[in-house]
């Protein structure tokens, strides 16, 4: 019997090491078992719930923040386990809980060997191209280049490594989930990716979403059986084209509305004499403050609609999924959660967590029937300390 049944019985492992029944008796007993499991699981709807409680979680918080502050934030390795763990219990699947065994000390080791191992060596180096570089000179400017090419290969790798080790660490009635590729490959394409979204004004984006996105689901386990994406980039550039363009009509008509402002007041105080704003002032009001402005304002439209579109893409075995993600929820969410981390000073982020977890196990629709049978224990090899990358970059993962 695999590990899938591993916690729910308990009772019926354990039989298995009693000498005092026949063997035949046993094995008999244990199959009835395991078969009664087997259709009590497969009358539970597949449907994920998220039951923790903000009042339940204070606790977890406020001990966490006094310690954070007296071990000058050292324990918040230890407090980022404690808040997992109890996130990881309060969300149910198929009315089972799920299971976060990992622990402080290997977020811990992963934070030191990144520190020593790639950031202070980083540091040294953009410390003494500094020093010794020219500013001006186009040595300089390639090693700026090459510097913030390798931060964003790293950033990749830590998004990557972060999944795979949460993965590793999560357990659904004993079976745990993997990541089978390589984070060195998968930086390389968040590299690339990137590069190209830049260079096409933004065009690549929805390309981008997607390809990652297959790549790191097609690439992840739960126990032995993996995850399959189909989602297309037709119906995301549909939705970003109107984005896009609504952006551009929208900027460059607040652009040239505060063009214009700008230079009649320049007018009227007698700085020049009718004579256009100058093109350093225009370029600032551009990226500074229009930008900005118009991507939050379009972006929650196309994030709904990215959120349904790769989840009616993915499927699980026989298991397919859906997102009610509207844009009017999805701003709704973001505010709250930004609004509660500006208020607590960035201590309340185990509750902005908290929100998110339940609104997206709400919003996630699932259908279809888990036969929970075939699946077998992950034999993939699991790291062996935390996500010390996403850590250094804060990158706001649970």
């Amino acid at each position: 019997m695999h590990e899938s049944l591993g916690r729910s019985i308990g009772t019926g492992a354990a039989l298995t090491t009693t000498d005092s029944l026949p063997s035949n008796r046993l094995r008999a007993k244990t199959a009835i078992m395991n078969d009664d499991f087997s259709a009590i699981a497969r009358s539970v709807p597949p449907r994920l719930e998220q039951r923790g409680r903000a009042v339940e979680l204070l606790p977890i918080v406020l001990f966490n923040t006094l310690l954070n502050i007296l071990t000058m934030s050292i324990y918040r390795f230890w407090g980022k386990t404690r808040v997992r763990q109890y996130l990881w219990r309060q969300t149910h699947f198929m009315d089972e809980p799920l299971e976060y065994t990992g622990s402080g000390g290997e977020l811990f080791k992963g934070f030191l060997a990144v520190f020593f191992l790639i950031l202070l060596p980083l540091g040294t180096i953009n410390n003494l191209a500094s020093v010794y570089l020219d500013p001006d000179s186009t040595e300089f400017i390639v090693f700026n280049a090459l510097f913030y090419l390798a931060i964003f290969f790293l950033v990749g790798m830590a998004i990557y490594r972060a999944r795979r080790y949460r993965l590793s660490r999560t357990r659904w009635r004993g079976i745990r989930g993997a990541m089978v590729g390589s984070s060195a490959q998968y930086a390389i394409r968040y590299l690339m990716f990137w590069a190209l979204t830049l260079a096409s004004l933004g065009w690549a984006y929805p390309w981008m979403q997607v390809g990652l996105f297959k790549r790191i689901m097609e690439e992840t386990r739960f126990g032995d059986r993996a995850f399959r994406v189909t989602a297309t980039l037709g119906p995301l550039y549909r939705v970003f084209a109107i984005c896009w363009f609504g952006a551009l009509v929208l900027g460059l008509g607040i652009f040239a509305a505060i063009e214009y402002l700008t230079t009649a007041q320049l007018v009227i105080e007698g700085m020049v004499e009718g004579a256009a704003v100058p093109s350093w002032i225009s370029s600032g009001i551009m990226l500074v403050v229009i930008l900005p402005f118009v991507l939050m304002l379009w972006m929650p439209w196309y994030k709904a609609q990215e959120f349904n579109h790769l989840a009616a893409g993915t499927s699980f075995m026989a298991v397919s999924f859906r997102m009610d993600v509207t844009v009017w929820n999805l701003t709704g969410l973001t505010f709250f959660n930004l609004a509660i981390l500006v208020l607590t000073l960035g201590f309340g982020q185990p509750f902005t967590q908290l929100r998110t977890f339940r609104y997206f196990c709400r919003r996630l629709q699932i259908s279809g029937e888990l036969d929970i049978d075939w699946i077998q224990q992950s034999n993939a090899a699991a790291p062996t300390m935390g996500e010390g990358l996403a850590d250094a970059f804060d990158l706001g993962a649970v």
